[in-house]
C-alpha cells in the first residue's frame, strides 16, 4: 500500500493494487436502488432475494444481480430518521422518532422497490378472493412475522403506499398484530413498484414474508417464505459510563453498556455525553467499571464472545485498569482512583476485583479521550482501550468545537486548527479529514497511526477496505464535507463513490462490515471490491 496527497481536494489517498478472488458473500446495504424481488420459474420454483440492475434498466433481466436474503442486511441510514407527523398511527404515535425508507427517491436513503420476475400467463389473476385467467396474472405478498431486538423493545414495522391525492394505503403493519390482513393482495407478473418501509425503534428486524399464487395450469396454490434482515442504528449516545473489561484469546476490549436500551457498544462505538456543568463548574456523570461480561440483546462492533467473556472470570489472578492518558482540555478525575491534575502514574489504577463506582469529573468542556491499559500478567502488549466523552457538547459537535477543544487540550494558540485545509502536524492529513475521522482516532497534533482504525486497510480474505466512518459528522447526504471513496485504474481518472454515484454491491460499494449484530452512528465501513479490474487504485477523500 502506498500513500499520496492531492493538495486540492484529497486529504488522504490510499492506493492499493489488488488482485481479487471470488465475490464477497455478505452485504450490508446503506443506501441505493434495490428491490425485494420475487422470482418464479415453472421448473426452479420460487426465490425471494434482494436485487438490483447493473444498468438501471428494469426491463433488462440479463443485468439483474441477486443477493441472498440471509446474507444481506439493509441498514437505515441517517437521513431516514425523523419525527412522525399525524396520520400514521399504524406505525407509531405522532411525535415519535421513526426511520422511513421512502416510496420516492431520496439521496442517501434506500429506494427499495418490489419486483416480480415471472412470465405472464403462469399465475391466475386475483380480484378480491376470486381468480381468473384474465391478464398477466398476479401473486400476493404477505407479512408473516416480525422478530428481533427492534420488535422486542416495542418497535413496529409498517409498509404503505402514499396516494397521489394524499393519505396512505396501508398494506403491512405489525403495530396491531400480524394477521391475514397484512398483505399486498396483487402484485402483477413483471411488477416493479415502490412503497414506504418504516420502523419505530432501533435494533434488528427479521421480517418473514410469504409470496403466494394460483397456477393457471391445474389451479394449484403455491407459496414460499423468506426472512429479510433490516437494521435501525442505535444512537451511540450514553449519559453515563457503565464499562465492562472483557478478555478472550489474547484480545482485550472495554465495552460500554446501555442496559436501559439493551445495547452494548464496542470500542469507539459510543460517546458519553455530559451536557451541563454541575454546581462546582465541572462536568460530571456517574461512572462504574467491572470485569464482568454482558449479554444484552444488541451488540455494536464486537463479537459475542468478547461481549460475554468478562476478564474476571476468563483470567486467573487480579485484574485492574490503569489510566495511561487523557487527551482533552483541563483535568479529569474518578474519585480517588485517578486524577490527572497531579500527573498520571502507576498509581492511577482501578481495581476490578469487584465493581468500582464513583463520579467521573472533567474540569473543562470539550472532547475528552480516556486511554486505559489492562493490568494483568497477559496484558503487556495491549493497545490502549479507549472511552470517549463529550463535556458541554453533543454528538453533532461542529468543526469549530473540535478545533477549539484540541487547541485547549494541547495548549495551542487560539485559531491554530481553524483552517479546514490546514495540516498542523504535517502528516498529509488536513484538519477537515481529521475532524470527520475523529471517532476513528484521527488527531490533528500527533501524526495519525497507520492502523485499520484510521487508515483503510485491505483484507485479502474478506476483500474489504476497512475504515471508521462517523455518520454523525458525515451524514451521507452529499453535503460538504462528506467522506467519499474513489477508485482509478490509471491514477489520472477517478470516480467517487457516494450517495449519487454509489457503485454496486458486487462492484464497488460501502458495507457495514460489522463484527457485532447492530450498528451505530460510528460504523466501521468497508468498500467491497469484487468484481473489479484486476488492478485498481483506491483513495479516501473529504469534499
Amino acid at each position: 500500500m502506498q500513500e499520496i496527497c492531492n493538495t486540492k481536494t484529497v486529504i488522504l489517498s490510499l492506493l492499493a493494487s489488488v488482485s481479487l478472488p471470488s465475490t464477497a458473500r455478505e452485504f450490508d446495504l446503506l443506501y441505493g436502488h434495490h428491490e425485494i424481488q420475487t422470482d418464479y420459474d415453472p421448473v426452479d420454483g420460487w426465490s425471494l432475494v434482494v436485487s438490483y440492475n447493473l444498468n438501471d434498466d428494469f426491463n433488462d433481466r440479463t443485468q439483474i444481480r441477486r443477493l441472498k436474503a440471509d446474507q444481506t442486511t439493509l441498514i437505515a441510514p441517517p437521513v431516514s430518521k425523523g419525527i412522525l407527523p399525524n396520520g400514521f398511527s399504524f406505525l407509531a404515535d405522532p411525535g415519535e422518532t421513526v426511520w422511513v425508507l421512502p416510496q420516492g427517491f431520496d439521496t442517501a436513503n434506500h429506494f427499495l422497490g418490489m419486483r416480480v420476475i415471472a412470465d405472464a400467463g403462469i399465475f391466475q389473476t386475483r380480484v378480491g378472493n376470486n381468480y381468473s385467467n384474465i391478464g398477466r396474472g398476479t401473486i400476493s405478498f404477505a407479512l408473516k412475522s416480525a422478530t428481533g431486538s427492534g420488535p422486542d423493545r416495542g418497535g413496529h414495522f409498517a409498509h404503505w403506499e402514499s396516494l397521489p391525492l394524499g393519505g396512505s394505503e396501508v398494506y403491512l403493519s405489525s403495530r396491531d398484530g400480524i394477521d391475514e390482513s397484512d398483505e399486498i393482495p396483487t402484485l402483477p407478473a413483471g411488477a416493479h413498484s415502490h412503497f414506504n418501509w418504516a420502523f419505530s425503534k432501533p435494533g434488528n428486524y427479521f421480517l418473514e414474508f410469504e409470496v403466494a399464487g394460483r397456477l393457471r395450469a391445474g389451479g394449484q396454490e403455491t407459496s414460499h417464505r423468506e426472512t429479510f434482515h433490516f437494521q435501525v442504528p442505535h444512537s451511540g449516545e450514553l449519559a453515563e459510563i457503565n464499562a465492562s473489561l472483557c478478555f478472550h484469546n489474547k484480545d482485550w476490549t472495554l465495552n460500554l453498556r446501555d442496559p436501559e436500551n439493551g445495547v452494548l457498544y464496542g470500542p469507539r462505538r459510543a460517546f458519553v455525553v455530559i451536557p451541563d456543568s454541575n454546581a462546582v463548574g465541572g462536568f460530571s456523570c456517574p461512572c462504574s467499571f467491572d470485569a464482568i461480561g454482558s449479554d444484552l440483546p444488541d451488540r455494536v462492533g464486537l463479537p459475542e464472545i468478547l461481549a460475554q467473556s468478562g476478564a474476571a472470570s476468563a483470567l486467573t489472578g487480579p485484574v485492574s485498569l490503569r489510566l495511561i492518558e487523557h487527551i482533552g482540555p483541563g483535568e479529569v478525575s474518578f474519585g480517588s482512583h485517578f486524577q490527572s491534575a497531579n500527573g498520571l502514574s502507576v498509581a492511577d489504577l482501578i481495581d476490578l476485583a469487584t465493581p468500582t463506582t464513583a463520579t467521573l469529573n472533567f474540569t473543562e468542556p470539550g472532547i475528552h479521550t480516556l486511554a486505559f491499559q489492562p493490568i494483568h500478567s497477559t496484558a503487556s502488549k495491549v493497545c490502549p482501550l479507549i472511552i470517549r466523552c463529550l463535556a458541554g457538547l453533543d454528538l453533532n459537535y461542529s468543526f469549530a468545537d473540535w478545533a477549539d477543544s484540541y487547541e485547549r487540550a494541547y495548549d495551542l494558540p487560539s485559531g491554530s486548527l481553524t483552517d479546514p485545509s490546514g495540516d498542523w502536524n504535517g502528516d498529509g492529513t488536513d484538519h477537515q479529514m481529521e475532524f470527520l475521522l475523529d471517532a476513528a482516532g484521527a488527531n490533528p497534533i500527533r501524526s495519525n497511526p497507520s492502523s485499520s482504525h484510521f487508515l483503510p486497510g485491505y483484507d485479502t480474505n474478506s476483500q474489504h477496505f476497512t475504515f471508521f466512518r462517523d455518520l454523525t459528522k458525515d451524514p451521507l447526504d452529499n453535503e460538504s464535507p462528506n467522506l467519499l471513496l474513489s477508485y482509478s485504474s490509471d491514477l489520472v481518472n477517478w470516480r467517487n463513490l457516494g450517495p449519487r454515484n454509489r457503485g454496486r454491491p458486487l462492484q464497488y460499494a460501502e458495507s457495514g462490515a460489522e463484527e457485532g449484530n447492530a450498528v451505530s452512528p460510528f460504523i466501521r465501513r468497508s468498500l467491497l471490491l469484487s468484481p473489479v479490474p484486476l488492478k485498481s487504485f483506491f483513495r479516501l477523500i473529504a469534499e
